[in-house]
Order: C-alpha cells, then sequence, then structure tokens
C-alpha cells in the first residue's frame, strides 16, 4: 500500500515539473517594435511672398534703371509696386524750375532692386512719364555779383537735373537733364555708401557785400564722417557737374 503512495505520488511530482517546463520554454508574445525612424507629416506653412510680376510699366522702369546703372535688366528685381493718384502732374517730385499743374494724376510707385539698393520710382498710368523719387543730392548757389541762383539735383539711380533761373537762349527757364558717367556713378555710390545725410555750407561770411551762398545737402545711408577734403570733392563734384549740364 505504502509502495502503491510512492508511486502516485511520484508520477504527480513528475507531470507538474513536465507542465512547468513545457510553460517556460513556450514563446511569450512580445509588442511590436518598428526600428525604422517613422517619417513625419509635413506642417502646412504659410505661403511665402514671391517677387511681384513686372507688367509693362515696371518693364519700362528696369529698362530704364538698367541704361542708367549699366547693369542687366536681370540684375534688377521688383519690390513692389502699387497705384495711386499723386496730387500733381509731377508726380510729386517736384524739382526747381519746374512748373507742375496742379491736378490729380492716377500712376504707380515702383520699388526695384538693384545690387542690393532700393530704388524708387513714381510713373504715371501708362509708364510714359518715369520719375525717379530717390533723392541723393541736393546743391544751390546764389547770390554775388553776377546774381547766381543755380539748382542741381542728382537722383540715387543716376539722373542729374540743373536748373537756373536765369532766362535761356529761348527766353524761358529751363531745367537740364542727364546721367552720371560710369566713373561719376562710381564715385557717387562710395560717397552714398559712406556718409548718412550732410548738410554743407560753402556760402561767403556774413556781411560780405555780393554774398555767394552755397549749399548742399546728401541724402547718405553710411555712417562715416567726412573730412575736410571729402567736403571740397562733394562741393567740387556737384559744382562741376552743373558746369556741364549749363555748357
Amino acid at each position: 500500500m505504502r509502495r502503491v503512495l510512492f508511486v502516485i505520488t511520484l508520477l504527480i511530482f513528475v507531470l507538474v515539473m513536465v507542465t512547468a517546463c513545457a510553460a517556460e520554454s513556450a514563446p511569450t508574445e512580445e509588442p511590436l517594435v518598428i526600428s525604422e525612424r517613422p517619417t513625419s507629416t509635413p506642417i502646412p506653412q504659410e505661403p511665402t511672398s514671391e517677387q511681384p510680376l513686372a507688367g509693362p510699366v515696371e518693364k519700362a522702369v528696369i529698362k530704364q534703371l538698367a541704361a542708367n546703372l549699366r547693369l542687366r535688366e536681370s540684375d534688377i528685381s521688383v519690390i513692389s509696386y502699387e497705384t495711386v493718384e499723386f496730387s500733381n502732374a509731377c508726380l510729386d517730385v517736384v524739382l526747381e524750375g519746374v512748373q507742375c499743374s496742379q491736378v490729380v494724376t492716377p500712376g504707380r510707385v515702383i520699388v526695384l532692386e538693384a545690387k542690393g539698393v532700393q530704388h524708387k520710382y513714381h510713373t504715371s498710368e501708362d509708364g510714359s512719364h518715369i520719375q525717379p523719387a530717390n533723392l541723393a543730392l541736393i546743391w544751390k548757389r546764389e547770390g554775388g555779383i553776377a546774381g547766381f541762383c543755380d539748382t542741381l539735383t542728382v537722383f540715387l539711380s543716376g539722373e542729374v537735373y540743373a536748373s537756373q533761373c536765369k532766362g535761356q537762349p529761348e527766353g524761358k527757364m529751363g531745367t537740364l537733364a542727364q546721367l552720371l558717367s560710369a566713373t561719376e556713378q562710381r564715385q557717387f555710390s562710395r560717397w552714398i555708401a559712406d556718409f548718412g545725410q550732410l548738410d554743407l555750407d560753402a556760402s561767403d561770411p556774413q556781411g560780405v557785400s555780393d554774398r555767394m551762398v552755397i549749399t548742399l545737402r546728401l541724402f547718405g545711408t553710411g555712417n562715416k564722417q567726412p573730412t575736410e577734403s571729402d567736403q571740397k570733392a562733394l562741393l567740387g563734384f556737384a559744382q562741376n557737374l552743373y558746369q556741364e549740364l549749363a555748357q
């Protein structure tokens, strides 16, 4: 009897051990792991501002600026343009010696960029009248024994205008225009980049008989201070430009 109980106990023990080993060797289910880096879903971005498309008027202004600065038209880009109403027929760019009809004139304001420098132009609605709008230099000479009353205006884009109140050969006041030469443009661009706004006065002292008043204003973009030599060079540059046009 005892032998029978021993055999039964032994069989039960063996059966338990076999079951435990089988359970231990059975594979367990593990979570799925993706080793490849998942791709991210693109986040919708705000549309970036593209270069405004150039219409016929913008193209005409680009052509003029390229000729002025002796650049390729492809070197010039349109920054902005808008339709406006100017307060006069001079497109709100009034020059000495020019009479402007005070009549509302539809037109456009166009901003171009060339070699990192922005140039603003005012145009008539159809582009038949193109006027630079970035003043860069104004030189004036008044008084003296000869009774001078001369003005020189230079725009950033290289256009030069000169006027005098004395009668012209045709018997009327006149405004003359030309472009800076390549050499003049390079020198002038350096002054604009180097100096900020300058107000120079080369007038005769107060109290001098037939006093000559000579002033120059430069609208530069730099921060250097001109030396006395620089000031003389600027004044001489402006006077020589005026003499070229007057002749």
